[in-house]
């Protein structure tokens, strides 16, 4: 007899711990689930910011090109040796390139423009040319 009395309260006993089991490994899933969901929606964000930023700064890049292009024309009212523009994005600066209208020798560009940071101005004042930033 004893042994009829100790399984039915152990059967309850493992039937609430296998219930339990289930509940707690239910409620494991959710967090999960929750935290996947706002992982997701934070990078969501992220990826709408960095697009918000990058065009932002394709239009301000855009807009500087459009004002250089305006003061090239300027320029080009005003002066009859202008040659050419840039925009150089990463000096955020508008170039005018004009024609030196007395070009140095090769060895006065050597001279003045020495060495590799002024590479661009030395090939510049070999052909005659200079740019002034904007």
């Amino acid at each position: 007899m004893d042994k009829k009395k100790l399984i039915l309260p152990a059967s309850i006993i493992i039937g609430c711990i296998i219930i339990g089991g289930f509940f707690y490994s239910i409620q494991i899933q959710k967090q999960e689930s929750i935290e996947r969901q706002q992982k997701i929606k934070i990078q969501s964000d992220m990826d709408a910011e960095n697009a918000r930023n990058e065009l932002e700064t394709k239009k301000y890049i855009a807009d500087r090109k459009q004002d250089c292009l305006n003061i090239y024309k300027t320029e080009s009212d005003k002066w009859n040796n202008v040659r050419g523009w840039r925009y150089n994005e990463f000096k955020d600066s508008c170039l005018i390139r004009y024609e030196d209208q007395k070009p140095k020798t090769s060895i006065e560009c050597d001279k003045v423009y020495d060495g590799i940071e002024y590479f661009w101005e030395n090939t510049l004042c070999k052909e005659g040319e200079f740019e002034n930033s904007f």
